[in-house]
């Protein structure tokens, strides 16, 4: 499996769900369009690569909440194990980018729009921390190892 970093446009919240032995977990689809210049110099939006995100774990619920008071909109930095997948639609061939997220967080509205680094609306930290934080400072890192796909 690959390691990502990306930052994206969340689109579909699943809400907060729990396992049958009670573990949370969230759930939601991220999509990221490229900007690339045309022939004429201008910029337009390229080709959009969309992610189903997971994130397992008590970082879920918190994470739930902060997503809850963003109205399930906005940009949402996350890092994690990627895999693909191929599936059928209609009897066409597509493929999936799956993330099992070790850290999610959300990127503050006031640089969503702006070229300033992004960086969580709370320190993510786990797997070592975005920022040099230590290993569970608090945030929304997953301690947990979620299913292999």
């Amino acid at each position: 499996m690959a390691q990502i970093t990306t930052t994206a446009n969340l689109v579909n919240y699943n809400g907060l769900k729990f396992s049958n032995d009670g573990k949370p977990r969230i759930s939601f689809r991220a999509a990221e369009t490229a900007r690339v210049k045309d022939q004429s110099g201008q910029w337009v939006d390229g080709g959009t690569t969309w992610y189903n995100v997971t994130l397992f774990g008590g970082a879920s619920e918190a994470l739930d909440q902060l997503i809850a008071n963003q109205g399930g909109k906005g940009k949402v930095l996350f890092s994690g194990r990627m895999s693909t997948r191929e599936y059928e639609h209609n009897g066409e061939k597509r493929e999936s980018l799956d993330v099992v997220a070790d850290s999610v967080g959300l990127v503050p509205k006031n640089q969503q729009n702006g070229n300033q680094q992004p960086a969580p609306q709370a320190p993510a930290a786990s797997q070592g921390g975005w920022g040099g934080q230590p290993q569970n400072a608090g945030g929304w890192g997953n301690g947990e190892q979620g299913p292999a796909f």
